[in-house]
């Protein structure tokens, strides 16, 4: 009895501890993730609070099939936005139409009735913030078990310190609710195999899963992949136990397999349960789910994509697409980590690390690579679906920064000098990590890895901006002495839920003769670089200088001009300036 009392105040203590040390942790996450919501909208953003919207009205309504509301499926992100019109504007559903024919519509709608559409979208990222604050939290603490307690506190500040990883998961988008969420249930699946196959950490890796799966298509790579870490780890067990007694069949393949249909069941559960368009049509939903998914891989990109310097047309992209991408997204301390890393999975008498960690490692850097060629399989890329890898591979990252502290400070006789130098280490990489994060705030998006040319060259190679610097330029005009008619990239949402004056998109249909002398045009940083609406658009503003300049870091964002200081819009100005008239 005495030797289940200590263990059991060994478990009380260590879990005490973790409680202790989630508290900085939160803290952490919370600040970068939970400061300034409200300060920039990104181009996608405006569609999810409608779709939000659309989805808190036909729950009210019992129009479950309502509740489809994109292909994605998003269901986790119009859950957050529902949350957010519940705090915000409880009473939309009674003003609500049934359906909403375009975003331009839906922003009418809202103002009409004095809620400002920032407002709203402020409240579904502080519901998003909190779900991946959760995820996180939670994977934190199975993470413990697998590594460690300290261990895992100095990889989750890691991932809370990564820029990229906070501009995504702060957003009221699918693709910030997928990365914690498939994160979770990755780093559980591992704890229950590894850490003595026990059934809570299973459950709980199906229920991410199900969040997952409801968040974005792409996650049900999840299945397939525990699959395979079900079937590899069948294949070390069947080469241990060579030689020995082995379980009849049936026995062997049940043990085996039942953990897999678990898994799937209780995670197809929670798909069904949290989403009601599964409730009345499941094979409808389901069908157009993969439609959109095909679509995806096969059709690609609407418009012309940027990248390494060359303009792809619709429907083309890159093979080298996401590991390119990577390297301009990551910051030094995880790339050096996971180089690290390598060498100890490589080399374990240079770098050693116990048994747990180097499968942990492995595992991690499979799925990273397997999902890495998943989505590259399709035509349409973003270095934003890069998400569910970033918080893996930081992972990966932390456990070879590990292993070359406990390597370097590996001394029996300093056991206590040995700690402060390996916390001396630790701390220090954690700074560098942090210092990369507050650097970019709250514009984090524009971060960009120092290692690879920094914001300096990242407009060379990398498609820039995503409405991030649009609310400064609104913010300028507002500071004028009267609002006129604003004409700008992305002006409805990016631009105009912080213009107070008429704001105007300027599309791929827009010409110069849509333009009137008494407007101000902004024109984007991923607008010159796409050169869109067409070249002889954009050559006609570079005769001028730009009234205000938008710059975040060392990139020009935005350059507003007033048309008002410009020449006419005549055939004869486009002679003397040598320039086809469009």
């Amino acid at each position: 009895m005495s030797r289940w009392r200590a263990l059991h105040q060994e478990l009380a203590k260590r879990g005490r501890a973790e409680v202790l040390l989630l508290i900085p942790l939160l803290l952490a996450l919370g600040l970068p993730h939970g400061l300034e919501l409200d300060r920039y909208v990104t181009v996608d953003e405006p569609k999810w609070l409608m779709r939000s919207a659309g989805f808190y009205a036909a729950l009210t309504r019992a129009d479950f099939r309502g509740t489809f509301q994109r292909e994605h499926p998003g269901v986790t992100v119009t859950w957050a936005g529902t949350a957010g019109y519940l705090l915000r504007f409880p009473g939309y559903f009674k003003v609500a139409p049934r359906e909403l024919s375009g975003i331009s519509r839906f922003h009418r709608l809202l103002r009409d009735y004095q809620k400002d559409p920032l407002d709203l979208l402020e409240a579904g990222r502080a519901f998003v913030v909190v779900i991946n604050l959760t995820c996180l939290a939670l994977a934190f603490l199975v993470t413990t078990r697998l590594i460690g307690t300290l261990p895992a506190l100095f990889a989750f500040l890691l991932i809370a310190f990564d820029p990229y990883f906070t501009a995504l998961t702060r957003l009221l988008h699918p693709d910030g609710l997928l990365g914690p969420a498939t994160f979770l249930s990755l780093i559980a699946f591992l704890a229950y195999m590894y850490q003595g196959r026990d059934r809570r950490y299973l459950l709980l890796s199906a229920l991410a899963a199900g969040l997952a799966w409801l968040t974005k298509s792409p996650a049900l790579f999840l299945a397939p992949f525990v699959g395979l870490l079900v079937f590899i780890e069948w294949l070390v067990e069947q080469a241990h136990g060579f030689g020995r007694a082995r379980r009849p069949a049936p026995t062997g393949m049940w043990r085996d397999l039942s953990p897999l249909l678990v898994w799937f069941g209780v995670g197809a559960v929670v798909f069904t349960l949290l989403w009601p368009a599964m409730w009345v049509d499941p094979l409808g939903s389901l069908s157009r789910v993969f439609s959109l998914a095909s679509t995806y891989a096969s059709e690609g990109h609407d418009t012309r994509l940027f990248f390494n310097g060359l303009l792809y047309e619709q429907g083309q992209s890159a093979w080298y697409f996401y590991p390119l991408a990577y390297l301009w997204r990551t910051t030094p301390v995880t790339l050096i980590g996971l180089g690290l890393a390598l060498c100890a999975a490589l080399f374990p008498k240079l770098l050693p690390v116990g048994p747990v960690r180097r499968r942990t490692v492995l595992s991690l850097a499979l799925f990273a690579v397997l999902f890495g060629a998943f989505i590259s399989l399709g035509e349409k890329k973003f270095d934003r679906y890069l998400v569910p890898l970033l918080a893996p591979l930081t992972l990966v990252s932390a456990l070879g920064w590990l292993a070359l502290a406990e390597r370097l400070f590996k001394d029996p006789r300093r056991i206590h000098a040995q700690r402060w130098a390996s916390g001396y280490l630790l701390g220090a990489v954690v700074l560098v990590q942090a210092a990369g994060l507050y650097q970019s705030y709250p514009y984090y998006l524009n971060y960009y890895n120092p290692l690879m040319g920094g914001d300096r060259n990242a407009p060379d190679v990398m498609m820039v901006g995503w409405g991030e610097g649009l609310d400064q330029a609104a913010r300028y005009l507002n500071s004028l002495p009267e609002a006129h008619r604003a004409v700008a990239w992305y002006g409805d949402g990016c631009f105009s839920y912080f213009y107070d004056g008429q704001s105007i998109t300027l599309d791929e249909l827009t010409t110069l003769g849509d333009l009137r002398q008494d407007d101000h045009v902004v024109i984007y940083i991923d607008q010159l670089q796409r050169q869109l609406p067409s070249q002889e658009f954009l050559v006609f503003f570079e005769q001028f200088e730009p009234e205000y300049v938008v710059q975040i870091g060392s990139i020009e964002y935005a350059r507003v001009y007033d048309m008002g200081d410009t020449p006419p819009l005549s055939a004869a100005s486009y002679r003397r300036s040598g320039r086809k008239q469009p």
